[in-house]
């Protein structure tokens, strides 16, 4: 799952918060190594369904040229993990995201038809995991 609409990349800030690494749009969905930021609404969907192991922290963007400070994400941790080799081992029932090498996330085909009946339309997701499987064969 990634976003369609464009987003500048974040960097972590020893304090928590997330620097802008330069000026330009930032997204609903935010996914680089080691961090996932979601708008607040998605956020608070995905725990109203119960997706399960993911844990959920308020997180602050900061943009170092105006100085200002948005709340508008939270950050998700996704505490369920694969590995290369396990691609095609996966359990995929139910709604659930997983993540891949702390910077890829995935979720389940349920979760997948849930977000797309709830109007997340700048999520845009590919159609299973053959495409980036075959990147790592």
């Amino acid at each position: 799952v990634s976003s369609r609409l464009p987003s500048v990349p974040l960097f972590e800030l020893s304090d928590g918060r997330f620097q802008l690494v330069q000026q330009g749009p930032i997204s609903p969905w935010m996914a680089g190594h080691g961090y996932l930021l979601v708008e607040k609404a998605l956020a608070n969907f995905l725990a109203r369904i119960g997706v399960e192991r993911i844990r959920q922290q308020s997180a602050t963007i900061w943009n170092r040229a105006t100085g200002e400070e948005r709340e508008t994400h939270v950050r998700l941790f996704v505490g369920q993990f694969f590995s290369r080799d396990q691609l095609h081992d996966l359990p995929l029932d139910g709604p659930r995201m997983l993540s891949l090498d702390d910077a890829y996330c995935f979720v389940s085909p349920d979760l997948k038809d849930l977000l797309e009946q709830q109007g997340f339309s700048y999520l845009q997701f590919s159609e299973g995991l053959s495409e980036f499987a075959a990147a790592f064969s």
